[in-house]
């Protein structure tokens, strides 16, 4: 089970840069929401929809969660479930920085290689229970929400953000989670 998630993060690794040319057009700007502040992080998030990510190939029904630590940076937790919605969990973890409102950058525990992941949040609901964040280079597109099957209006406007950043809507998918 080791060598196959190593083997799957090396593949991943060396596919990043063609999955984010595919998946953003780098000269559209990226533009965050400069008034998110970094507390509506906190706690338990569904990935409800992603584009094609280092983090998100052969993994089903991501949660993630982020919680606050001594210091002023965050702590990253994202199971995956891999290769079905009832696989076996692999606990990703790493650390959250905020770098200027609403621009995040994240380092991945034991996955050096990836460095910083840059988590830029581009749309907020007006009730703050969904998100849609990014990256410069396409690395990631999240959808993230408080609940696993958010309201299909607030989807769709949180995938338009994402749209509107220059991601293609085609790449970004839906991600099912269990009843």
């Amino acid at each position: 089970m080791f060598m196959r998630v190593v083997c799957i993060l090396l593949a991943m690794l060396f596919a990043l840069p063609a999955l984010a040319q595919q998946v953003r057009d780098p000269a559209t700007p990226l533009i965050p929401v400069t008034t998110f502040e970094q507390s509506k992080l906190l706690g338990d998030w569904f990935e409800v929809a992603r584009t094609p990510t280092l983090l998100g190939r052969d993994c089903h029904g991501n949660t993630v969660r982020i919680e606050e630590r001594d210091d002023s940076r965050l702590t990253l937790r994202i199971n995956c479930h891999v290769g079905r919605l009832d696989g076996p969990i692999l606990a990703i973890e790493g650390i959250v920085v905020e770098i200027s409102p609403g621009v995040f950058l994240a380092r991945i525990n034991r996955l050096p290689q990836i460095g910083n992941l840059p988590l830029v949040v581009l749309w907020e609901a007006e009730d703050a229970r969904l998100l849609a964040i990014g990256a410069p280079r396409g690395e990631i597109g999240f959808l993230w929400s408080r609940q696993p099957n958010p309201d299909a209006a607030a989807l769709d406007a949180a995938r338009q953000a994402l749209v509107a950043q220059g991601y293609r809507e085609g790449a970004i998918a839906a991600v099912p989670h269990a009843p």
